[in-house]
């Protein structure tokens, strides 16, 4: 994904995205969690064999500095790996994640425009961090884990090869059920509660979300015990798939410990012998080496117990993939050859039975006719489909009707010949974390400073803009952080006037402004520097640009 991202993220995309970081980070990992295992093996042989040539009278001639330097090897090399493993899982889940983003960004891109109201709510933030926090574990919480505890498995079935060969046949046993038996069992009995409950997670936290915003209506209208219980009832489902979870976790753990434990008796019984009444072992197995293999099955055990939980991971990631590939737009869109059609200045538009519509909804059509150097007011009461008509006539809704352009048919959605005559003005204020020439130059790139200063003039911003530490070059905060509300609005508006554009399309633009702002507003758009040859405008607020209206509109 970091060079070419794919259409649609799968598991394979996650796993080839910066192989070299991942690959670094598992086998530094792999380095710690065998050190640790072997920290025990060598500590149990040390202290046995130790023991051992005490009893024999063999302790002066005994090397206990190669021991007891493995000891310690082990040990750091255990430390140094964990924190090692740390830092470059993470470095590589950094990256996974901006690449991801970047996947995200690129689906909003290639999203029509109509479509996107969709994923512009609240909910759609928090629905991509829960999705991306589940994506971006499933390399920690499902491929290391089985990653070490395979070779766990295998450093412990080379282990019991060297003790005695016939102990690798448990080793074996003891491998297939701890990676293959378990986690598959685990993935079969629990597998359909975790999709349930990611499914009833998000649909219970967006029920919590609505109760906010109609907790009034709800109560004023009696219905807020029905919505009570049916949050009730969401509850109580996500604690019954809940539930069913924690069970197969629970009784999975305790399935492991107990093969462990099999395991530990097998290799006890399959060394010791009985002679003459006496439990020994068998003389082809040394003490101190059985005890190093015993003490390895126990490092091994730690290894394998978080592929208990992986199924629970993987589930989680599952749901977050899925999720993530229904931000992909439609694969298939109808082509108009008018919108290839080149649009020359506009200096009239007519509307047939109009109208913008959202999927699933259809405002009431308007037959008008705007032509060269009118200016149109569009008012009524909210809700009625003003915003929704202007930003079809921009091209940022699709729409139904016919609409002409200088006496020819044209579709208006999507069509970026008509987009470049355009200036549209949105209901919200959209200032950019840049610098302020930054934000005016989106209506312009090559406009000069002096412009910039002098549409800036024109708008009142003059006195601010001296006082700014930077000038033109001041940061401004996401959504206009650090600006007021008539800031960012004459901002806005200054960067729509810098466009030039044929056409205006005007939704409030006198929202949060004080009458001076107004005037200044209202006599810019009368200006031969800045007047276009069409304005439409939506304003609840009356200004002197009314008296200069051809049109007004009621909705």
């Amino acid at each position: 994904m970091s060079k070419r991202r794919p259409q649609s993220l799968t598991f394979k995309s996650l796993l080839i995205e910066n192989p070299f970081g991942l690959l670094v980070s598992v086998l530094i990992g792999a380095v710690a969690s065998l050190a640790a295992v072997a920290l025990l093996g060598i500590s149990g042989w040390f202290l046995s064999a130790a023991g051992l040539a005490s009893v024999l009278g063999t302790a002066l001639v005994f090397d206990f500095f190669t021991p007891g330097a493995s000891v310690r090897l082990m040990a750091i090399l255990r430390t140094a790996g964990r924190y090692g493993e740390q830092v470059f899982s993470h470095d590589h889940l950094l990256g996974l994640l901006r690449s991801l983003r970047l996947w995200v960004w690129d689906q909003r891109v290639s999203t029509a425009p109509g479509r996107l109201h969709k994923q512009t709510r609240g909910d759609l933030l928090q629905r991509l961090v829960g999705d991306l926090d589940q994506i971006i574990k499933w390399p920690l919480a499902v491929v290391m884990p089985w990653v070490y505890s395979f070779l766990g498995c295998l450093a412990l079935l080379g282990l019991a090869w060297w003790v005695a060969p016939v102990l690798a046949i448990p080793v074996v046993v003891f491998a297939l059920f701890q990676l293959l038996v378990w986690p598959w069992l685990a993935n079969r009995l629990a597998l359909q509660s975790v999709y349930q409950m990611q499914a009833l997670s998000i649909h219970r936290r967006s029920r919590f979300m609505s109760v906010f915003s109609s907790l009034i209506t709800l109560t004023i209208r009696g219905h807020w015990q029905d919505y009570s219980k049916r949050l009730n009832t969401l509850d109580d489902r996500q604690c019954t798939a809940q539930a069913v979870i924690q069970r197969v976790v629970s009784r999975i753990k305790l399935a492991i410990q107990l093969t462990s434990l099999v395991l530990i008796v097998s290799l006890l019984g399959m060394s010791l012998q009985i002679v003459n009444g006496d439990l020994m072992l068998q003389e082809t197995i040394a003490g101190p080496m059985l005890v190093a293999l015993v003490l390895a099955a126990l490092g091994v055990n730690e290894l394998v117990q978080p592929m208990a939980m992986a199924f629970l991971a993987q589930g989680q990631s599952k749901v977050g993939l899925k999720r993530l590939n229904q931000l992909q737009p439609e694969s298939s869109r109808k082509a108009d050859s008018t919108q290839c059609t080149p649009v020359t200045s506009p200096a009239s538009l007519q509307l047939y039975d109009f109208s913008g519509c959202y999927p699933g909804r259809v405002m009431p059509p308007i037959s008008m006719g705007v032509y060269a150097n009118e200016r149109v007011r569009l008012s009524g009461k909210s809700g009625s489909g003003k915003s929704t008509l202007l930003a079809a006539l921009a091209g940022d809704l699709e729409s139904k009707g016919k609409a002409k352009v200088n006496g020819e048919s044209l579709s208006l959605y999507q069509n970026e010949s008509w987009r470049k005559k355009v200036g549209y003005l949105p209901q919200e204020s959209i200032i950019f974390q840049q610098s302020l020439a930054a934000n005016l130059r989106l209506g312009a790139p090559n406009a000069s400073d002096g412009e910039l200063l002098r549409v800036l003039s024109v708008m009142g911003l003059s006195e601010w803009v001296a006082a700014l530490p930077n000038g033109l070059d001041t940061l401004l905060g996401a959504q206009g952080r650090d600006v007021s509300g008539g800031q960012a609005r004459r901002i806005a508006l200054a960067r729509i006037l810098l466009r030039k554009a044929d056409v205006l399309l005007l939704d409030e633009p006198f929202d949060g402004l004080d009458r001076a702002s107004i005037k200044r507003v209202c006599d810019a758009l009368r200006s031969p520097e800045f007047a276009p040859n069409l304005l439409l405008y939506v304003s609840h607020v009356d200004s002197d640009l009314d008296g200069y209206a051809t049109q007004t509109i009621e909705f």
